[in-house]
């Protein structure tokens, strides 16, 4: 039996992403875990109690999510593949609730700042931050107060026997959140054609140039570069990137070690075939 965990519950935006993973893979005999925290998610797939994990990483309204990738340093982890989700956040409450007498909106408090235009419209509407999507729609299904709604997704309102009071309320129509297919990076062999990256540079003038330089040498091409603070190393940081190196023709080895050169952590986060390539084709 394979197990695959997520964080939150049943509902929620991670636990649909995996769903479409098992289908899409036409994985059979899968247990999906819900876990309170993204830590405990990581800790238990790296003490070989899962077989993978589902994890967002960036939003295309919010940009990278740092307090999941941040939690991918320094481990034995890779993404094995993508999953997109379109985010659209819907307004739940209970049956007898309207949305004028709804005074306190409950939500992760990535999806209330995803919804900013919607609270600026409703000033009545107190934003409330909650663990999980999911959770907050599970959470104002128990309590039974009028006065109280949830920001969730169709599907966990549905779930939880909300009645929906608005739809799609998100600021940006577009709205979308990339996840990682995570596994132990012992157990696969990667490939494809997007590399993700976590990288330290030696401090030193000029550090990130010759970083950069490196991957158009080898002819590869930038999708993405973030930086992060390190942790213990005041106004240091890291770079979490992902490049396109499908048309990068020198063997992966020689660009390892040319990365290593300039570097001084280097980490693979994952190698994987872009979804969103696979959905234009």
């Amino acid at each position: 039996m394979m197990k695959i965990g997520y964080q939150g519950v049943p509902g929620s935006y991670s636990e649909t992403a995996l769903q479409e993973y098992k289908h899409a893979h036409k994985l059979q005999d899968v247990t999906a875990i819900g876990y309170s925290s993204f830590k405990a998610l990581i800790d238990e797939i790296e003490d070989g109690h899962l077989d993978l994990i589902v994890i967002p990483v960036e939003n295309s309204t919010t940009g990278l999510i740092a307090r999941t990738v941040d939690l991918l340093r320094y481990r034995s982890l890779v993404a094995i593949d993508e999953n997109y989700q379109s985010i659209q956040h819907y307004l739940w409450g209970l049956e007898k609730s309207e949305i004028n007498t709804i005074t306190e909106a409950y939500s992760h408090p990535e999806a209330l700042s995803q919804c900013d235009t919607f609270f600026a419209n409703h000033p009545h509407i107190t934003a409330k931050a909650y663990e999980d999507t999911a959770k907050s729609a599970q959470f104002i299904a128990e309590e039974g107060s009028i006065h109280q709604a949830a920001l969730a997704s169709k599907r966990a309102g549905e779930l939880y026997g909300l009645k929906q009071l608005a739809a799609s309320v998100q600021t940006e129509s577009m709205n979308t959140t990339r996840f990682y297919i995570m596994a132990p990076n012992e157990k696969v062999t990667l490939k494809g054609d997007i590399l993700s990256l976590y990288i330290e540079t030696k401090h030193e003038s000029g550090a990130l140039a010759k970083l950069l330089q490196v991957f158009t040498l080898f002819d590869c091409n930038m999708e993405s570069l973030n930086a992060r603070p390190i942790a213990g190393k005041p106004f240091t940081y890291g770079f979490f990137m992902e490049v396109d190196v499908s048309k990068s023709t020198v063997p992966f080895e020689l660009l390892w070690q040319t990365l290593e050169q300039v570097s001084e952590h280097l980490q693979v986060l994952g190698r994987f075939d872009s979804a969103l390539t696979n959905k234009k084709g």
